[in-house]
């Protein structure tokens, strides 16, 4: 089985005069960044470093990074790819970004954005609960664990299963 985790970056915010490839993470995205890699680490056994493909928009790099500081053992130890045709794209181009992952890696993760994520899930996965809840909302921080049999190549031409849906959220601040 191969496992393909699809990440959208954590909230970014929006300053003034910077162009949207460039905008950061505000406070909300920074809390809620490590969340999701302490879930990946607690919920996601790997037995081989996983491939990480990231979107060269500022806020994936830096949800990424934060990620990746709660990372240990295989998972730490991933080969981290930047990715720039993740960045506006739709299911067409995540589909051609999975399709060249290396078939020697049994897990991979794409972080991403929106509407992308949330296209490629909605074309290329079997119906179910977490699909209808990816799909209602794929909100930022939210990651959807999906599986296939196939080789990456190949996996878009039998429907893939969603085995998690999460959304990573750090209490708010009063």
């Amino acid at each position: 089985m191969r496992r393909l985790i699809l990440i959208r970056h954590a909230k970014s915010d929006y300053p003034w005069g910077v162009e949207d490839h460039f905008r950061p993470l505000n406070g909300r995205g920074r809390r809620d960044a490590p969340l999701i890699g302490e879930w990946l680490l607690h919920n996601i056994p790997v037995l081989e470093p996983p491939v990480v493909v990231v979107s060269t928009a500022t806020r994936t790099q830096l949800t990424w990074r934060l990620i990746r500081e709660q990372l240990s053992g295989v998972w730490a130890e991933c080969e981290v790819v930047e990715e720039p045709s993740l960045y506006e794209t739709d299911a067409d181009g995540v589909a051609a970004v999975i399709s060249g992952l290396p078939d020697s890696a049994d897990t991979a993760v794409l972080i991403g954005h929106n509407p992308g994520l949330v296209d490629f899930i909605s074309r290329y996965t079997e119906p179910g609960t977490a699909k209808d809840d990816a799909t209602a909302k794929f909100p930022t921080s939210a990651l959807a664990v999906v599986v296939t049999s196939s080789l990456w190549g190949s996996c878009m031409s039998v429907p893939m299963v969603i085995e998690h849906f999460a959304v990573a959220r750090a209490p708010r601040k009063s």
